[in-house]
This record gives C-alpha cells, sequence and structure tokens, in this order.
C-alpha cells in the first residue's frame, strides 16, 4: 500500500491552492497563482499548467482552486482542479 507502482522514478505527485489567473483553451493550459510546492521545489509564483480539456473549461479567472498535480521534468499537469 502506499507504493507508486507506475514504474517512473521522474515522476511525482503533489497539491496545491491558488487563484486562477487565466485559462487558455487553445494551448490547454491554465496559469495559477499559487502557494509554495515543496514536492516540486517550486516557492509561491504564478505559473501555466497543461490540463485536459474538461479541467480547463471547468474554471476561469478569479477562481479559488485546490489541484493535484503530477510533476515530471521540472514541470506540471493539473490531473484535477476543485474551486474552493
Amino acid at each position: 500500500a502506499g507504493m507508486n507502482m507506475a514504474g517512473s522514478q521522474a515522476t511525482n505527485t503533489a497539491k496545491g491552492t491558488g487563484t486562477v489567473k487565466s485559462v487558455d483553451v487553445g494551448a490547454g493550459a491554465i496559469t495559477v497563482d499559487h502557494g509554495p510546492i515543496p514536492e516540486g521545489g517550486w516557492p509561491a509564483m504564478s505559473m501555466a499548467f497543461k490540463a485536459a480539456p474538461d479541467l480547463v473549461q471547468s474554471v476561469k479567472p478569479g477562481d479559488k482552486v485546490a489541484f493535484d498535480l503530477t510533476l515530471k521534468d521540472g514541470s506540471g499537469e493539473i490531473t484535477a482542479i476543485t474551486k474552493q
């Protein structure tokens, strides 16, 4: 239990919270002004994350959100996002 069975040592997951700054449906990206994300070694900042189309369309600028990320090779992809 609790073991990552994905097989890739380069991929980790993280959770974050912040405020949506912009949504780019065409690029499939959500820019979030987020707090520190220790798993990524990131301080608080604004950052664009890739996300699936249904996630991109579920939020708008100004929304306060909690999100799950998959971290790989220094970038992140939002895998779940919920308004707070």
